[in-house]
């Protein structure tokens, strides 16, 4: 770990110390400099789940990552500086999927004056540390809820109180066997939604930019913007302009996302 070149890679300039501010000063300049996004499982290139690879993708290579990436790096990040930090088996989806669900997200708990939730991986749709408690928070333009449900689980609603996208965690360690077949399962499975939709999201300024397949959605607050990518000239430039992101692969890339697009958005006009 070269906590400097993390530091740079994020655009963080701040004295670092083991407290609050410092927490959400990090995850802030994490969302808004890396983003989240799955090219290399679509270009099937090797991903190793480990903490030294997604350092590698992350900052050496300036590319972005998916929660085991993104929460593996930044737990090691947050280590390093001297935070308490807990790896949490998160499941998304879980109110609609059950327990199959656990195991296929990767957050993390940091425990300072009371517990907290941390999670640069979930789309970076948090940008501060949520403390465990029945609570409704602005990550704008962004809500997220926190409530506890049965059996010791936490459910974090992404978009405020019943949103349906959401996942839920025990705080507790994880079951890294768990996460380790996971990880590898939503690589394989081609019903996996991250095999199935190429993804990047990322924070710029109040706006939060999410790309599925040819799909480039752009949420300010008050306000939605949509529009259909057109061409692989047009991907290149979106990706690399907005997302700073270079996918060698494209071209080949190119016709799955078409036939995607259309599977997902039928009625969209070209």
């Amino acid at each position: 770990m070269n906590l400097d070149a993390y530091l740079k890679r994020i655009g963080y300039v701040a004295p670092v110390r083991a407290d609050l501010d410092t927490l959400n000063g990090l995850m802030d300049a994490h969302v808004r400099a890396v983003p989240f996004e799955n090219l290399d499982i679509h270009a099937e290139r090797p991903i190793l789940n480990t903490a030294e690879a997604a350092y590698e993708q992350i900052v050496t290579r300036g590319q972005g990552g998916w929660c085991y990436e993104m929460n593996a790096l930044f737990g090691w990040v947050l280590n390093e500086i001297g935070f308490e930090v807990t790896r949490l088996s998160g499941g998304v989806r879980r109110a609609k999927l059950g327990d199959d669900a656990l195991g296929n997200h990767l957050c993390l708990m940091v425990t300072l004056d009371r517990d907290y939730l941390v999670d640069v991986g979930f789309g970076g749709s948090q940008i501060s540390a949520i403390a465990l408690e029945h609570a409704e928070t602005l990550h704008p333009p962004l809500r997220m809820a926190l409530v506890p449900i049965e059996d010791g689980y936490w459910r974090l609603h992404e978009g405020g109180w019943g949103s349906a996208m959401s996942f839920d965690f025990r705080a507790e360690p994880a079951d890294e066997a768990l996460l380790a077949r996971q990880h590898d399962l939503q690589i394989s499975d081609p019903n996996s939604i991250f095999r199935k939709t190429l993804t990047a999201k990322i924070r710029r300024g109040r706006a939060y930019h999410t790309l599925r397949g040819r799909m480039l959605e752009t949420n300010h607050p008050g306000r939605k913007e949509t529009r259909v990518i057109q061409s692989v000239d047009d991907m290149r430039d979106v990706l690399r302009d907005l997302f700073g992101l270079v996918e060698p692969d494209l071209e080949t890339l190119w016709p799955m996302m078409t036939a995607r697009h259309k599977q997902l958005f039928p009625h969209a006009h070209r």
